[in-house]
């Protein structure tokens, strides 16, 4: 059996045993608590660190807000705007296509009104030419030579001047007369216009006038020519150069009134209303011409 002693030294390490962690105990539970409050005081430091960077925040998400509205805003107003320009642009097709349309349609009508002004206007010219087609110019005819009659004058002196007794008792002339107004004493002398009763009277004084070299009245030159209508002498000076070209060639060829080329080739006669289709007349002849020759 243990002896008291050993029993007495075994209960006072019990009490030791018992009673040391309950004193130790209390330490831990002041390093606890002071290790809570200094957990305590480091997230309020923490929380108050990281204020700036929570209200940045939050104004940043406000700022992106407000732009995020402003964005929106704009791509509302420019959808808007979009839309409007596309109906705007809708409209301006409508719009260019009927006028498109229109345009066609006056484009066809301008041709066809070309097209019969051009007829009416050679119709114009034609009858033009016809009622200028027993007129004949005198040019350089002194002023005052006819006196108060001049075609008492000239049914007197052309026969005389050419020298046509045949005529002496028939040339018959409708009217004469100057043509404009004499304002300057030294100015040449207007020219004379004459219309027979007799269209043959006409062509046979141009005979005799193209027979005669030069016609005289009292020692000054004076010529004869056809009255013809404003700007067909402009037109017959095209065919110049192709009318001398024909000449050379040797090939027959005339003018007709107003404006037209009488060509005449291996017994073919052709008229030309324009001197480039002359040019290619004369260009195929040309080109035909040294086939011949290799023949």
């Amino acid at each position: 059996m243990p002896s008291k002693r050993s029993v007495r030294d075994r209960g006072k390490a019990q009490s030791k045993i018992d009673f040391g962690p309950s004193i130790q105990g209390e330490e831990p539970t002041a390093n606890a608590n002071t290790m809570a409050d200094g957990n305590v005081g480091n997230a309020g430091d923490e929380v108050t660190r990281n204020l700036p960077i929570l209200k940045a925040i939050k104004d940043l998400n406000t700022d992106f807000s407000s732009r995020e509205d402003g964005v929106l805003a704009a791509i509302a107003g420019m959808r808007k705007e979009v839309g409007e320009c596309m109906e705007r642009v809708n409209n301006a097709e409508s719009r260019i296509s009927g006028t498109e349309d229109t345009i066609i349609h006056l484009q066809a009508k301008v041709q066809s009104l070309e097209s019969k002004n051009k007829v009416m206007e050679d119709k114009v010219i034609d009858l033009e030419v016809r009622s200028r087609s027993s007129n004949l110019r005198l040019v350089n005819m002194l002023e005052k030579a006819e006196c108060d009659d001049a075609c008492l004058f000239l049914e007197k002196w052309i026969p005389e001047a050419l020298d046509i007794p045949s005529l002496n008792s028939k040339l018959t002339l409708v009217c004469a007369h100057r043509i404009g107004q004499r304002s300057d004493p030294n100015a040449p002398p207007r020219t004379l216009i004459m219309t027979f009763l007799n269209d043959r009277d006409k062509m046979t004084v141009l005979t005799a006038v193209r027979a005669k070299k030069q016609l005289l009245y009292k020692d000054r030159p004076v010529r004869f020519y056809p009255d013809l209508a404003a700007g067909i002498p402009k037109k017959q000076k095209e065919f110049d150069a192709v009318s001398q070209k024909l000449r050379t060639m040797g090939i027959r060829y005339g003018m007709l009134l107003p404006a037209k080329l009488l060509v005449t080739h291996k017994d073919k006669t052709q008229t030309f209303e324009n001197p480039v289709d002359v040019a290619a007349f004369i260009r195929r002849i040309e080109e035909e011409m040294p086939a011949r020759t290799g023949l």
